[in-house]
């Protein structure tokens, strides 16, 4: 097994982490096998090496990829729906993700990195990968509340990328993740375009890139790093101002995953532009999908539910399977580049936050579709919990 080097070796970690934080702009050389030990085996000699593993071939060569014709298979953050969509499916279609959020604002729950680093343990357990969001926020407002704000742009991205108020949590999350040691795949300000979030033109990308390089000063090998869309936001994604700064896009050398959330039907499927020529929300996904194709990098659905059809009766159920489920997995087999995803199964009404939106019960486990679901979820090309050694590189993180 080769173990990543931590930092160069002229860098003490300390030195290295406060030389990110005083330049957060700057480039970190990504990490490297250690040397293995020059001394000759004594004798007798070992025994032979175990035979190879079966050979796999990975379409764009990402970090925890799986191999071609294979979708990594996700479950979201709800911990009590969890357990009912595991109940649901049979030992063998297991979910080999989970999701989990972390905000790195102030909420109304105190900073607990112990309690983080626990919940990853939980789910290294269990036989889940965790897909991580690092939320560059603190609690959400409400529409109603965001139209009171002096400034919607209430994210704290901006003071991330051009200050220090935030580092502490920040290298306690770098420091957390690597001593982890298994691969985590991390999203970094999800959804970074969309009102919702609050998150600043031009600001964002920096501080994702600081981040980045923090966790690598770390020697956090392990994570692999995701930028991630939502099609109700602006398809402004790729633009760049006069000077040629990015507005939203970190850069490839910072960005391992593309990723997309998808919960309207508009999302899925449908016409690419409206009658007066502007993209609809599937042409923003459209869009999206081919620029991860042109920077050749992987896509990975991060949150993805029927958000405003009612699973709990029969007609919403219906409804969902055929104008959003249906589409939704033929967009999966049609494009290649999306190598994961990752069903939220929850009631969104019962949180008011949602609720107010008129986000329905999307339950998976009493659902008139249930069936149909696990049908789907249990073909060969879903790659599920105890296939996770199949993922690019993951054996060399243990």
């Amino acid at each position: 097994m080769f173990d990543p080097k931590p930092t160069p070796r002229t860098w003490p970690r300390r030195l290295l982490i406060g030389a990110i934080l005083a330049a957060s702009a700057c480039n970190v050389a990504g990490l490297t096998p250690a040397e293995s030990d020059p001394i000759a085996p004594v004798s007798p000699p070992p025994p032979p090496p175990p035979p190879p593993a079966p050979g796999y071939t990975y379409q764009f060569g990402a970090k925890f990829e799986p191999p071609v014709g294979r979708v990594v298979h996700g479950i979201g953050q709800w911990d009590a729906f969890n357990v009912k969509y595991f109940a649901m499916l049979p030992a063998s279609a297991q979910p080999a993700s989970e999701l989990v959020f972390i905000p790195i604002g102030d909420t109304i729950r105190p900073w607990n990195p112990a309690k983080i680093a626990a919940s990853l343990a939980a789910m290294r357990a269990a036989g889940r990968m965790p897909l991580a969001d690092i939320a560059l926020r603190g609690n959400q407002p409400t529409q109603a509340e965001l139209a009171q704000l002096p400034d919607p742009l209430f994210g704290i991205d901006h003071e991330v990328a051009n200050g220090t108020k935030w580092d502490s949590r920040l290298v306690d999350l770098a420091q957390l993740f690597a001593a982890h040691k298994t691969p985590v795949l991390l999203r970094i300000g999800g959804e970074f375009s969309g009102w919702w979030n609050g998150y600043h033109p031009y600001e964002y990308p920096k501080a994702f890139r600081k981040i980045v390089n923090l966790f690598r000063a770390a020697g956090a090998g392990n994570v692999a790093f995701v930028w991630c869309y939502e099609p109700a936001a602006p398809g402004d994604f790729a633009a760049v101002n006069a000077k040629g700064e990015p507005k939203w896009y970190p850069g490839a050398d910072v960005v391992d995953w593309f990723s997309i959330d998808l919960f309207a039907q508009g999302d899925v499927s449908g016409p690419l532009t409206a009658l007066n020529g502007v993209p609809t929300s599937f042409g923003k996904t459209t869009a999206f999908l081919d620029f991860a194709v042109a920077s050749g990098k992987p896509v990975v659905i991060a949150e993805s539910a029927p958000a405003h059809y009612d699973l709990g009766v029969p007609s919403g159920a219906s409804a969902a399977w055929s104008q959003w489920f249906t589409p939704y997995f033929d967009l999966i087999a049609s494009r290649s580049g999306i190598k994961w995803f990752v069903y939220v199964n929850y009631d969104w009404s019962l949180a008011s936050y949602y609720a107010l939106m008129g986000w329905q019960n999307n339950d998976l486990s009493l659902s008139a579709v249930a069936g149909l679901y696990a049908s789907e979820i249990t073909k060969s090309k879903y790659l599920h919990a105890g296939e996770l050694a199949q993922l690019k590189d993951f054996g060399l993180y243990k």
